[in-house]
């Protein structure tokens, strides 16, 4: 490493976790004029940092990731992770090579069980975590074989809280083409922004998810000190903060859950024409068909809401408009 150290960025900061695998499989580097890293944590599979930058007051926590390649390696990982949630309510920032993958759809070329992505779905939902917005590359690693042995996976993310979305709500990360490698090159850009913070919204189509009620009942039932108003606000707060995870987990893109669900029914269906007597196909038509009702009614709701504040915003515009002309 010592070459890196002294041609590629000299005047920089390193710091690896050699400590806790023989093979210092992460690297940390940075440039200590644009940023102060204080090391909170090292393990053999993450180090976890505070991260200051010198330009302004926005520190956050941010742990990078490189996970074993076995789901028994990796059962190491989401502890800590765990840990770090319990113990940090701040802007904390997720992100590296996990090895592991989120979603059914995140590999092509190899087959895919639920037991795959359970583990790390399970730990990002306890620490309530969410995926940064993303570009570029669609899929981040590939083996690289040819033909029918190629397979692509999802394996590389950045994920946030809702503390460190509200700090940077304009970030994005950017995968880039992989070139000679087997992973994408990513760029976590938090693009700095003149415009207003964006005011919250309540969707009616949140009423129709099973954790509405539970969310409102939870923080409803907290006992808060102060005057009858402060107490609304600061409840208000809380439930505002977990809609907003709500929202990214199920109601981020209904427009495609909608499709996506319309076509899942279309297909069972033509599987039901095959076989009419198959009792569990006619099950899981039943159970596609309440779920793409709902994503339909949700998508309505949302155009009817949406449409709405356009009407009413644009209704203002034009009062400013001739308000102005008749001065």
């Amino acid at each position: 490493m010592g070459n890196l150290y002294l041609t590629v960025c000299p005047n920089w900061c390193f710091t690896t976790n050699l400590s806790c695998h023989y093979n210092g499989r992460i690297v940390l580097a940075w440039d200590p004029d644009e940023f102060q890293i204080d090391i909170i944590h090292m393990g053999s599979q993450l180090i976890h940092t505070c991260v200051t930058p010198r330009s302004s007051d926005k520190g956050f926590f941010c742990t990078f990731i490189y996970g074993f390649n076995t789901p028994t390696e990796r059962e190491s990982l989401w502890a800590p992770l765990t840990s770090f949630s319990n113990l940090n309510h701040q802007a904390w920032l997720v992100m590296g090579d996990f090895n592991s993958i989120m979603e059914m759809e995140d590999r092509i070329g190899a087959l895919v069980r639920l037991a795959d992505i359970k583990p790390m779905r399970n730990c990002m939902a306890t620490c309530n975590l969410t995926q940064v917005k993303t570009i570029g590359r669609q899929f981040t690693w590939n083996n690289k074989q040819e033909g029918e042995n190629r397979v692509f996976s999802r394996i590389d993310r950045v994920l946030s809280n809702t503390a460190w979305d509200d700090k940077f709500p304009t970030a994005e990360a950017m995968y880039l083409p992989e070139g000679t490698f087997d992973h994408c090159p990513m760029i976590l850009s938090t693009l700095s922004t003149c415009q207003s913070k964006k005011p919250f919204r309540f969707y009616n189509m949140w009423t129709s998810s099973p954790d509405f009620l539970p969310i409102i009942e939870k923080h409803w039932e907290k006992y808060v000190y102060g005057c009858p108003m402060f107490r609304i606000i600061q409840k208000l707060k809380w439930i505002k903060q977990d809609l907003r995870v709500l929202n990214k987990s199920g109601y981020s893109n209904i427009e495609a859950t909608k499709i996506q669900l319309q076509h899942q029914l279309a297909d069972i269906q033509n599987k039901l024409h095959t076989d009419p007597t198959d009792a569990l196909l006619a099950t899981e038509e039943k159970a596609i068909d309440a779920a793409y009702r709902t994503a339909k009614e949700n998508h309505l709701s949302f155009l009817h809401q949406t449409s709405k504040a356009h009407w009413l915003e644009q209704g203002d515009e034009n009062s400013r408009a001739f308000y102005q002309s008749i001065r």
